[in-house]
């Protein structure tokens, strides 16, 4: 859905933010990117399935549009409880994991990445993966679940 337009030597892109919602499971959408920054939402039907990790040459924020996020650090300390229209801020390399706080509804969450110059982008596990994982068009690895969509149910509509 996103559209782009030339403007002398810049590109605009427009994007919305309406991911489909889930019963189980999570999504991932590339909603848009720069060399510099990059745009992202995330649906969580419950629970986090994710690792601790870190991302070197990227700070990013975090922002709940939906639901309840909790994140953590290292030894499983909670760093923030998050609610709708609060955020995180993550600086490069800072080890963390998330989970959806609320069962009653999915979490929405927007990241915004800013990547830094002069270094490259990557992942970071501190602990396994809970699940397979494949590489997507930047070559970094995503992880494979099963998920299940709430038929025509979007996020915003």
């Amino acid at each position: 859905m996103a559209m782009t337009q030339e403007k002398g030597t810049a590109t605009f892109e427009t994007y919305a933010i309406k991911p489909q919602l889930m019963e189980f499971g999570k999504s991932s959408t590339r909603l848009a990117r720069t060399d510099l920054l990059s745009v992202g939402v995330q649906v969580i039907a419950s629970g986090g399935e994710t690792n601790l990790h870190a991302h070197g040459g990227e700070d990013a924020t975090w922002i709940v549009l939906g639901g309840k996020a909790r994140f953590y650090t290292t030894n499983d300390e909670v760093v923030a409880e998050l609610g709708k229209f609060e955020g995180l801020v993550i600086p490069r390399e800072a080890p963390y994991w998330f989970e959806s706080a609320d069962d009653s509804e999915n979490l929405v969450i927007m990241r915004i990445g800013a990547s830094a110059q002069n270094e490259p982008k990557r992942r970071i596990d501190h602990t396994p993966r809970q699940f397979a994982t494949q590489a997507d068009d930047d070559g970094l690895t995503r992880a494979i679940r099963d998920v299940k969509y709430v038929e025509g149910k979007f996020f915003g509509e």
